[in-house]
């Protein structure tokens, strides 16, 4: 009888233990399952976050770009010798470090352009002495061309025209960058008076 209910206790004992492991190995694979789904789902996360910011570095650029017109400042230079009246002319277009801006839109992107600002300075010689050297900046011709357009506007050029028995003629241009918006403008050397007269061409009054 002993060894009966040995044998029978020691069944019991291995069904117990035969019971626990399968319990033991679904918990285990739960658990595993478990730290793989919460892993799979902070990777998810990070890339995500990883999108956001990839996209949001673009969206900065597509909204920052931005060009300016020349990128160095320079200086162009105009001379002209009348050898029958020893006349030297020198025209100087300079450069300067303020700036027109212009914004525009396309395809959703913001294009900002500036165009750098430029004065003009005309120094005249006869027989190499000074008989004239000036400066002219846009600001001068508000009272003539209004500050709205002079805002948007550079000074495009200038330039020696013609010379006659009374004097030398220029011309100038002030424009909006990029537009057919723009003011001729003229200016005479009067050899008697030895001054500068303005005047606007009929056409740019139109």
């Amino acid at each position: 009888m002993l060894s009966l209910t040995k044998l029978s206790n020691c069944q019991k004992h291995q069904n117990v233990l035969g019971n626990f492991r399968p319990n033991l190995m679904k918990k285990l694979q739960i658990f595993v399952i478990t730290l793989l789904f919460i892993s799979c789902n902070s990777k998810t996360e990070k890339n995500s976050e990883t999108i956001k910011q990839i996209n949001s570095l673009h969206k900065v650029a597509e909204i920052g770009t931005e060009k300016l017109y020349p990128i160095k400042k320079g200086t162009e230079i105009f001379d002209t010798l009348i050898v029958n009246k020893q006349i030297n002319i020198s025209i100087k277009r300079k450069d300067l470090d303020s700036y027109v801006v212009h914004k525009s839109w396309s395809s959703d992107k913001m294009f900002i352009e500036k165009y750098r600002n430029a004065e003009i300075i005309l120094t005249i010689k006869q027989n190499e002495n000074i008989i004239i050297d000036t400066i002219f900046r846009k600001e001068q011709f508000t009272k003539s061309f209004g500050k709205e357009f002079l805002d948007i506007a550079i000074f495009h050029n200038y330039w020696f025209n013609k010379i006659d028995e009374n004097g030398i003629e220029f011309l100038g241009v002030l424009t909006e960058p990029e537009t057919d918006n723009s003011f001729d403008f003229n200016n005479y050397f009067n050899f008697k008076t030895k001054s500068l007269e303005f005047s606007i061409p009929k056409e740019s009054e139109e």
